[in-house]
Order: C-alpha cells, then structure tokens, then sequence
C-alpha cells in the first residue's frame, strides 16, 4: 500500500460558556510509499443503545485488502485495490467528513494506525471552573506517509468489551459517529481489541468529536460530560498516545530528509548488475562448408561482469525519456571464440569497461491507444512490438525471431492498438544515421511492420515484414552461419526482404508454448566477386529459420521462469552463389532456470548445445554453460 496523509486539527477557543472550534482543512500529498504486508480492516466496539441512533447496523466481515494504493488527484481521493475492471478505482471527495474517516479505519499490524493529539496549553486557561479539559489540541503536521513500527502488542492488555473505556468509546461513537463504516456513521465489532488499537480507535475519535461540536455549536455546559470521559481515556491511554506522537515526529523528519535529498522530481533511477560465469566446450572451433577446422576450443571458465544505470524522464506523466549508460567487459561467445555466431550470448556488453550510452529515445502516446518513439541511438522494434517468445533466453537466437535482429539504431518505431484484437507497428531505423557520408537514408537501414492479433488472452499471432539494405550487410543481424549472415560476401551491398510468423499461446497460468518462422529473400546490390566468390549483381538467396519455445513459471519459487528453445539458426537453402549455400542443419537446444532468490537478486544457471555448427556436419557439437547473477536496484 503507497499513501501518504498529511492532516490539520481544530483548535479550541474557549471563551465564557461558549464554545468555538476553528477546523482546518485535512489535505493529501503527492508522495506514496510501498508497504508490502497485508492491510486489514479491524473494527471494534459494539452498539448498546439503538434507540439513541437512528441508523441501523449490520455485522460485517472483516474485508481484505491488498495492494491499495491511495493517491490524490483532483482533491479527491482514489483507492485501486489491485483490480482492472470497471470498479477498479472508487473516488471519495476530500470535503465529505467520511474520506478522512474512511482512511483512518485502515489498521496495519504494527504500524502507526494515526495522529495523536495534544491540547495546547494557552487555551487550558481558558477552560471555565474546574472543568476537565479533553486533550483536543493541535495535530502534528505529519507529512509522513510511512508507519513505522513501534511496540509488540502481544506485551499490551487487551481490551474486552467489559472493559469502562469499551463502554466509554462506545458511547462516544455512538453519539458523534467518529468512525464510521463505509460511510454510515457506524462501527461494527464486538471482538476484543489491544490497547494499542484502542488507542489508535481513540486518537481517530478525538478527531470527529471536535468537529460534531463545532458543527452542532453546542455549548460547554452540553458536553461536560462527554469531556470527562474523554479526559479519563486520554489519560488511561497517555502512553500509547505518545508512543504515536513520538513515532510520527520521527517519520516527519525522515520524509524531510528524503524530500531534501530525493534524485530527481521528473527522474527515476535504475540500475542492473549481472556477474558472469561462462564456459565453452567442444574439441574445435567451428568452420563454414568446405573448411576443415584447424583451431582447438579453448575451454576457459571467464568470470566478467555488465552494470547498466537507466534514467526515465516524464514531463506530462504519459511521457518518457530513456538514457542509459552501461559498461561491461562480457564476452559474447560468438565465431571469435567458438568459430560460430551460433553460440552467441544475449546480454554481451563489452566496453573494456568504458562507460558509454547504451540507448536514447523518446516515447509519448498517440491518441488513447498508440505510442511513438524516436530515437538518436540504439532503439530496436521490440521495445513496443511484441515479440510473443515467452522464454527469458540467454542466447542470442533465442532471444527473438531473426526478423527482428537486423532492426537497431537510430529512427523512429509506432504501435497501435486499434481494437483489442488488432494492432499494428510500423518502424524505421539505421545504424549509419550519424555517419555524415550515408546519414539516415544512404546507408544501413531497415524498415519493419508487423501487425498482430490476439483473439483471446490466450492466444497471440503477429505476422511481420522487413525491407533491410546494407553496403556491409549482416543480413540475419548476427544470427544462424555465416553463409546466412553474408550470402554473398562481407564486401557485398546486399538487400533483403523478410516474413516472420510468430506466435504464442498460453496452455495454463504457468505454462506458455511459444515459435516463429521466418525466410529472407536476399539480393546482391553489387558484384560478388569484390569478395573473390562467382557471381553477379541481382544474385538471390533464400534464408530459413524456425523455432519452438516454452515458458515455465514458479517452478519452485513463485516468480521463477524455466526456459526451453529448440529450433534452426537461419540457414541459406539456395543461393546463386553456390558456394556460399549451407549443406547440412544445425539445431539449437537451450535450457536455463532463473530463480529469484529475492525480489532485488536473481540467479541464472543455463546451458546450449549446437549441433553440426556452421550447417556443417564436419563439425563437433559445440556447448556453451552459463551462470549468471543479476542485482537490480
């Protein structure tokens, strides 16, 4: 629950035999702050006298309340109890005398349930005769919306409906209706309660009493009676009182402080940390058809690391502005190491350990249900297309379909939704958009739109195409063999057209199947044989790939994912090129376990296999395993 109260009290002005009560106003702040234990609504003390209340009251069940959040907005108060439907929020007017009284109601185990009260001492003169005087009094600007915890109330005495103050509280609600229930001015219960609920009950009381009495306008001599009963209580209950007084001056300073130091008012900050343990196996290194392989696989174990700070800017609330720095020295374990990209990594940054920028984009909303990004550094597709793999893969194939790989850079990516069912993107970006001899239209570039389609929350299917052109091509964006990476050479202007079909489907709450298939039509733009390979400009090549994926979730420890992919690195089937044409089929096994070992740490033990790497059988099997460690903040 994130709420946070800030609340003023009347003051008493004592003159003659009247009585004057001057309330200030009872206001919300901005500020919210997580508890994350579960909030019940505890009720207390029973109705004796139905004749003096016209009201009727019903004995209710204790409600439960989870993830409530109270924000103020509009000087209204909203309370989401963690559901999305039509009633998700309900909206209580900060004038109503009930919105104050329905917050006060909500008990933490533990925590500061309230506001304690003190009468100040310039006004105790003012009191005629002898009469005991309630301790009203002015209310400690608490701008704290945090309740911290104070005693073990098991070490309290109960409270028994036997009990004088029971009977005494009783009565008061009864005749002022100071805490009320769901805004009939009635509080239900006749359990036992603790000291430090009553108390809390009490400080709640004080609160609406003085408020009756300055609404009615009645006169001291009216409620001398009320008065001393509420002198005996307060001073029954003095030391629980305190124990609130004392608490909340506390959190008043702490929010201070954090209010003094806070990062940002527009900014928020977060970062990662991921350790790395990861090690190749296998006798050599892998070679395209027609190579014999010459080079060992050095099996090493590497320890490195990668550390990412994200800063997300909003200036409307609806908005966002992404920069992230990130250093690393983790290696990828692509073809420098295994002789393959096949067994390349997600999640490789290597920096040398240099700090650079990572990603830069803007993102706002168009109309109710679109959004636009644009973006001078490293943006992809699949920040706002959804790629529907529900796996949380290590590999670099696994990850997403290969359609989705040769778009980065700098450009623009929109999404819309226009009906539950259907929605449809449309991308464009570059990675020489900063070069000044190409720019962001002569050079590398890759246009992508996909339209997806999701008939139930269990099914989704996207379908999307890509138009890619580079003087130095990377057809497949570093995934499948070399042949599929570069049909017709490194030195090659190559174009491609491509088809992804993805799709998901959801088997149980846990259990979520997932795969794609995709084919490039690539085109030489330019003669192959600046690469010494035979061939013309206007030579094709047909590239394959597919997969299938699985998602299981809580295995073991709630918010747990057990990830499985299986399928084709892309593979060049036909090429005019003959010799840059793939003879056999590599597969691609990949299992791994992230465990969240708490809500901030997580652990994720991993492995693949590749067979045949390169498409060629005169390769060994190659195996890549993986610890990693990941620390968020």
């Amino acid at each position: 629950m994130k709420f946070n109260i800030s609340s003023s009290f009347t003051s008493i002005i004592l003159s003659s035999s009247i009585l004057i009560l001057s309330p200030l106003s009872t206001c919300l702040a901005q500020e919210k702050v997580k508890i994350n234990s579960e909030i019940k609504l505890k009720k207390a003390l029973n109705k004796s006298n139905q004749s003096k209340s016209n009201k009727s009251i019903t004995q209710k069940s204790v409600t439960n309340l989870k993830n409530l959040e109270l924000t103020n907005q509009d000087n209204k108060l909203y309370i989401n109890d963690g559901n999305f439907g039509k009633n998700a929020h309900k909206n209580y007017n900060e004038n109503h005398e009930n919105s104050v009284l329905k917050l006060h109601q909500l008990y933490v185990p533990n925590k500061l349930p309230a506001t304690a009260y003190k009468l100040p001492s310039q006004l105790i003169s003012q009191i005629p005769g002898n009469f005991p005087t309630p301790n009203f009094g002015e209310i400690i600007d608490n701008t704290s919306p945090y309740f911290g915890e104070v005693i073990n109330v098991d070490q309290l005495l109960d409270v028994t409906p036997e009990h004088w103050a029971y009977e005494a509280l009783r009565s008061l609600v009864e005749k002022y209706r100071c805490i009320s229930d769901s805004g009939e001015g009635v509080f239900n219960g006749n359990r036992m309660i603790n000291r430090y609920e009553f108390a809390a009950a009490l400080n709640i009381c004080l609160v609406k009493v003085g408020r009756s009495i300055y609404t009615l306008g009645n006169r001291i001599s009216e409620q001398k009676e009320d008065f001393a009963i509420i002198q005996r209580l307060q001073t029954e209950f003095a030391k629980e009182l305190e124990i609130i007084t004392a608490k909340i001056d506390n959190l008043e300073e702490r929010v201070s402080f954090i209010t003094d130091n806070r990062f940002s008012t527009t900014t928020v900050l977060r970062g990662s940390v991921n350790f790395n343990l990861t090690s190749a196996f296998g006798n050599q290194k892998a070679v395209p058809p027609g190579e014999n392989s010459t080079e060992d696989l050095e099996e090493n174990v590497t320890f490195s690391s990668r550390a990412s700070l994200t800063f997300d800017t909003s200036f409307t609330g609806k908005d966002r502005l992404r920069t992230r720095i990130q250093a690393g020295n983790v290696s990828n374990y692509g073809s420098g190491f295994t002789g393959t990209d096949m067994t390349r990594l997600i999640g490789a940054t290597n920096t040398g350990n240099d700090i650079r920028l990572g990603t830069l984009f803007y993102q706002f909303p168009i109309g109710e249900r679109g959004t636009l990004a644009i973006a001078p550094a490293a943006d992809f597709p699949t920040r706002i297309f959804p790629a529907l793999n529900p796996v949380s893969s290590i590999s670099n194939f696994g990850a997403e379909s290969p359609i989705y790989s040769f778009a980065f850079g700098a450009g623009a990516v929109a999404y819309y939704q226009f009906t539950d069912e259907l929605a449809a993107g449309i991308s464009y970006l570059s990675s020489s958009a900063s070069n000044a001899d190409e720019g962001l239209f002569n050079g590398q570039y890759t246009a992508l739109t996909q339209v997806t389609y999701t008939p139930s929350d269990k099914l989704g299917i996207a379908l999307t195409y890509g138009r890619y052109y580079a003087p130095e091509p990377n057809v497949t964006g570093s995934k499948g063999s070399e042949f599929a990476q570069l049909p017709f050479g490194a030195s090659t202007a190559t174009s491609s057209d491509a088809l992804g079909l993805q799709f998901t489907y959801k088997l149980s709450d846990k259990l979520i199947l997932g795969g794609w298939g995709s084919y490039f039509n690539a085109t030489a733009e330019s003669s192959p044989s600046a690469n010494n390979l035979s061939g013309s400009s206007g030579a094709d090549a047909d590239i394959w790939s597919w997969a299938i994926t699985a998602s299981l979730k809580d295995l073991g420890k709630l918010g747990s994912q057990l990830s499985f992919v299986f399928g084709m690195p892309p593979k060049v089937t036909n090429n005019d090129v003959v010799e840059r044409e793939d003879e056999d089929t590599s597969l691609h096994f990949e299992l791994s376990y992230r465990y969240p070992f708490n809500d901030r740490i997580f652990i994720t033990p991993g492995f693949l296999v590749i067979t045949n790497p390169e498409h060629n059988a005169d390769n060994d099997t190659i195996w890549i395993g993986l610890m990693r460690t990941s620390f968020s903040f």
